[in-house]
């Protein structure tokens, strides 16, 4: 059986291990991601709703903070959540949602003036000001205090797993596809490895 070796091994090429595995690769890691599938086609590429993260960019935003963005996702969860794991995230995603602007999505953009949408089964009108014009837009999703979900049209997920993507190409991170990870490889209570079948030859390697 042939055996890889690696500072970091991420199991699946979605949104979350692409970015794990940059992440890692940033710190002075060498990172290895598997793949079932082209990372492309992930089932990160469904989402369409959106990414939350407390911008306050839009009028129906103003006011948001990290704060209440951590409120919504506990009642969210019926506080159930872990509450450090969803203060962490909370306060990271803003700094997430511009980190990704950086590196190519395509936020839709707040355009100046009066817009016709709908809010509680009505129409209305809302209006964006100056100020705002061309910073990164967020409508209503999930039943939030405040408008904080960042989009790309109808396909999100499809937009920021191919700037990840590429993103994974430019720091140089292997990507396996077509690699199922079958078993964990344990030391005691540590993990260090795995043992995967190349869906292509159908070879084991670990």
């Amino acid at each position: 059986m042939d055996v890889i070796y690696t500072d970091v091994l991420v199991v699946g090429g979605g949104l979350a291990g692409l970015r794990v595995a940059i992440g890692a690769k940033r710190r002075g890691l060498e990172a290895i991601t598997l793949s079932l599938v082209p990372a492309k086609r992930s089932h990160s590429a469904a989402a369409q709703g959106g990414m939350q993260a407390s911008l306050g960019n839009t009028c129906k935003g103003r006011g948001d903070s990290e704060s209440v963005h951590f409120a919504d996702t506990v009642r969210g969860s019926d506080w159930g959540a872990d509450q450090r794991v969803v203060r962490m995230f909370a306060e990271t995603a803003p700094k997430a949602i511009r980190e990704l602007a950086a590196w190519g999505v395509p936020w839709n953009r707040v355009e100046r003036g009066d817009h016709e949408t709908v809010v509680n089964g009505k129409r209305v009108t809302i209006t964006e000001s100056d100020a705002a014009h061309g910073l990164i837009t967020a409508r209503n999703f999930g039943g939030t205090a405040h408008w904080r979900a960042s989009y790309v049209s109808d396909g999100t997920g499809h937009s920021m797993l191919c700037t990840m993507s590429d993103r994974a190409v430019a720091e140089s991170i292997p990507v396996h596809e077509r690699m199922e990870a079958m078993a964990l490889i344990c030391d005691g209570d540590r993990c260090c490895g795995v043992v995967a079948r190349n869906l292509k030859t159908g070879a084991l390697l670990a």
